[in-house]
């Protein structure tokens, strides 16, 4: 592949997935900042491998995955074992400022940080399969663990998140 091609094509795999990556590195590593390193860090290595890529799943599971393995670095260092970085987020909404608006973002900024309590296992299932639009067949790709256990993790994920705020948990 020419240059200038292969270089179309990683522009193009920033512009279409940048934003999923960006969300994902925060969900894992809950801050802004080390998100965006790994944000940088993911597509230099989509970069670097773009040559190896097979083809044996979908760009997107490829770049995710990419993206969960510089985040579990991220988190491996020695610089993360020494340091405690958190952000406060939060959810923003450019609707209007009804009773039922204010509502749905409150319940979304619970919803939100409820998740962020969750361990990191958990968090990382619960981000990839609602958030990511990703099935479990492309989760247990990109986190390299068996179908089962992503099922098993999202179920007890759910059953968590609903004991957080007071329902059930639903499938």
């Amino acid at each position: 592949m020419a240059p200038s091609d292969k270089m179309g094509e990683i522009t193009r795999l920033v512009e279409q997935y940048g934003n999923d990556v960006l969300r994902t590195a925060y969900v894992i590593l809950k801050s802004r900042e080390l998100a965006e390193d790994a944000y940088q860090e993911t597509f230099l290595r989509v970069c670097r491998y773009y040559d190896s890529y097979r083809k044996e799943c979908s760009e997107k599971t490829w770049v995710t995955g990419i993206a969960v393995n510089v985040c579990r670095d991220y988190l491996r260092s020695a610089w993360k074992r020494k340091v405690t970085v958190t952000d406060d987020f939060s959810v923003h909404t450019s609707e209007s400022n009804t009773e039922d608006v204010i509502e749905e973002k409150g319940e979304k900024e619970e919803l939100l940080r409820s998740i962020m309590k969750l361990p990191d296992k958990y968090r990382e299932i619960i981000h990839l399969f609602y958030y990511q639009d990703l099935d479990i067949k492309e989760i247990s790709r990109i986190l390299k663990i068996p179908g089962g256990t992503v099922k098993s993790r999202l179920f007890k994920a759910r059953a968590l998140l609903a004991d957080m705020l007071g329902g059930e948990a639903h499938g």
